[in-house]
């Protein structure tokens, strides 16, 4: 089947909508990464430290399940630029690291627009479709962060909309296939997108001989970019190639593990369905159901959440890669219920849903902002040399506190005798308010280590931090 190219020509004219979409949702995500500048669950404070690491020399040792091309290829340069305009506040060169992924949130939501526009060959769905996917909460929230599935999204559109392309199997093929490699370096989970994209190959094109010939492209172009990708940058991180690959392999496979993470049932991503698709939607998919234009997207929406079902340890931003096929299939089935049911219904379902979306972003308000708010303290004092904290990764690692302070991580939450093992010679300690509530020998056995409670930190609805100093001996 030969894909209709005339809804992009309309598309590439320009779109007022469209444009005043992106950029609302772009002034929101930059007003979220200023205002909620701590930090969510410790992905993102890896990919800074590293990032600072290779622009700053922060003396940071990366996991070794990681690929360090995203933070090295695109957080670090824009550190430097940073540093070299002459900002360096840490917290500002936070800021400044989010602005790339800020930019290719609202990237996606063109391509949202413009595979819509392709698929659909209509105007109409392709304004709808991006504004469910502008105002997704996983999108606006994370999309503000430095977080990876931002970009590994971009390069999973750019792959589809290649595939969607006229002629040139080949070149596209290959083309397509560049960009899964580069999503799979950026989180290597992201590979699985190409069952998806092989759908897309074998039922578009000429004919059947020009599917296998995209198909065999694709799969070509993505293995030895791959190859080139993760292989020759795993042997400049860790000195040989696919070790983060093999390492990762070995925990996940081979039963070992990590510390932390938790493990969901299998029905996990079912259980949350309503937190990531909003039901006011649920109307338009039942209609989207029937269109035959946009039957890839629900390739592209299932296959992550099967497959994401099998895998122990499970969290909603691993679907942001799907949530862009989500609002495709969303916008196609309201322009099809406005057809049946009137304008006015779909219109309120629409409404609605961006209603929902919006509102699924307040989780950015629990980012650990009062323990960042300790670490600039503690930082901010040449006395503190050591500091003890519970979940470290919080207060942002070694960001704030730089090289100058060994950090030792206690563990969540900290039990009295590793809380006696970590204080021993800190300077500092830092715990959560509700850990001590809850376990009142913590704050007995730091008394009796001759530390006393030095501030009491609160940001928001961020979890309150109490920071211990020791008491000098006179």
């Amino acid at each position: 089947m030969t894909l209709p190219m005339a809804a992009l020509d309309t598309a590439r004219r320009g779109d007022r909508v469209l444009w005043g979409m992106v950029a609302g949702a772009t002034a929101v995500r930059l007003w979220f990464a200023w205002h909620f500048f701590g930090f969510l669950g410790g992905d993102d404070v890896e990919i800074l430290q590293e990032a600072f690491k290779v622009a700053t020399g922060l003396n940071y040792v990366p996991w070794n399940v990681r690929n360090l091309l995203l933070p090295d290829l695109l957080v670090a340069p824009v550190v430097r630029v940073g540093l070299w305009l002459g900002i360096h506040d840490t917290g500002h060169l936070a800021f400044v690291s989010t602005l790339p992924f800020v930019a290719l949130a609202s990237v996606n939501v063109v391509l949202v627009y413009r595979l819509a526009s392709i698929w659909v060959g209509e105007i109409t769905t392709a304004r709808a479709a991006a504004v469910i996917y502008a105002f997704h909460w996983l999108p606006l929230a994370y999309g503000s962060t430095v977080y990876p599935r931002t970009a590994t999204t971009t390069c999973v559109l750019l792959a589809a909309l290649v595939l969607s392309g006229p002629a040139r199997d080949t070149a596209r093929g290959i083309g397509a296939g560049i960009l899964l490699a580069l999503a799979f370096a950026g989180r290597y989970s992201e590979g699985m997108y190409v069952l998806p994209l092989v759908v897309l190959c074998l039922t578009t094109g000429r004919g059947r001989a020009a599917a296998r010939t995209r198909t065999l492209a694709l799969l070509g172009g993505s293995a030895v970019a791959a190859a080139a990708a993760v292989g020759l940058s795993d042997v400049l991180a860790w000195g040989r190639p696919f070790a983060s690959l093999s390492e990762l392999w070995r925990m996940m496979v081979g039963g070992t593990g990590a510390e932390g993470l938790s493990t969901r049932p299998p029905w996990f991503y079912l259980l949350r369905l309503l937190f990531w698709m909003p039901a006011t939607l649920i109307p338009a998919l039942t209609f989207a159901w029937r269109k035959r234009r946009v039957r890839w997207a629900w390739a592209f929406l299932a296959v992550p959440v099967v497959l994401l079902s099998l895998v122990g340890h499970k969290e909603l931003r691993y679907l942001q890669g799907a949530i862009p096929f989500l609002a495709l299939l969303g916008g196609a089935g309201l322009v099809e219920l406005a057809r049946r049911w009137g304008r006015g219904p779909a219109a309120v379902l629409l409404v609605l849903t961006i209603a929902f979306e919006i509102n699924g972003a307040n989780g950015l308000a629990r980012k650990s902002m009062a323990a960042v708010v300790a670490a600039r303290h503690m930082a901010a004092d040449p006395s503190v040399r050591v500091v003890a904290l519970s979940q470290s990764w919080a207060y942002g690692g070694r960001l704030y506190l730089g090289n100058r302070v060994e950090v030792r991580d206690l563990s969540l939450p900290p039990s009295v005798s590793t809380l006696r093992a970590g204080i021993a010679g800190a300077d500092r300690v830092g715990l959560y308010l509700s850990d001590l509530l809850s376990d009142p020998a913590l704050a007995v056995t730091l008394t009796e280590h001759r530390f006393k409670e030095f501030e009491r930190v609160e940001w928001g609805e961020s979890k309150t931090v109490v920071v211990f100093a020791r008491q000098v001996q006179r």
